[in-house]
């Protein structure tokens, strides 16, 4: 069996972020969707340490989600997007496989008119990039450290997207649009 350091890495971010989410389930309206992310979440951690990676030539590919993986965290994204009043982002999910697609996980532009949204904006994107930062270099074996990161950017996110959403309202006044 090849597991390599990246799924391995990657299982432990999913088991962390289903902590977080099962830790917001009491008096949330949504706690058969986030029960559901949860067990999507160990699905996806299950995958990621029971499914070989695949060797081409000899050489073991350390960039591919298992597909079981993939699919788990997706229907997660489609729930959180079908749900906003469970107040988990879509764009979290993106943070358990950031080890093995090494890439950061990008936000929308805004683009507000509002100075002071502008502020709020700036802001959440410094915030939500020191915390992905502190995630990234903590240790795998650290699943304190990794559930607090985790829940930090599940705050910041779910106040990105309050932000958005008032972006949207302010952009659409008649006295702002360009």
């Amino acid at each position: 069996m090849t597991i390599t350091a990246t799924a391995a890495d990657a299982a432990t971010r999913a088991r962390a972020l289903a902590y977080v989410v099962l830790s917001r389930t009491p008096l949330n309206p949504a706690q058969d969707v986030l029960m559901q992310m949860v067990e999507l979440l160990d699905t996806a951690a299950l995958a990621f340490e029971t499914e070989d990676a695949p060797v081409m030539d000899g050489i073991t590919a350390t960039n591919t989600t298992p597909i079981e993986a993939g699919m788990a965290l997706m229907q997660c994204m489609a729930l959180a997007v079908d749900n906003p009043t469970a107040g988990i982002a879509d764009h979290v999910f993106y943070y358990v496989t950031a080890p093995i697609g090494r890439r950061r996980v990008e936000l929308p532009q805004l683009n507000p008119v509002s100075t002071q949204l502008a502020r709020q904006e700036g802001r959440l994107r410094t915030q939500i990039a020191l915390a992905a930062h502190d995630l990234d270099a903590s240790s795998p074996a650290d699943e304190t450290t990794r559930i607090a990161h985790l829940a930090v950017l599940v705050d910041l996110h779910r106040s990105f997207a309050r932000v958005a959403a008032a972006v949207d309202v302010d952009n659409a006044r008649p006295c702002n649009r360009r």
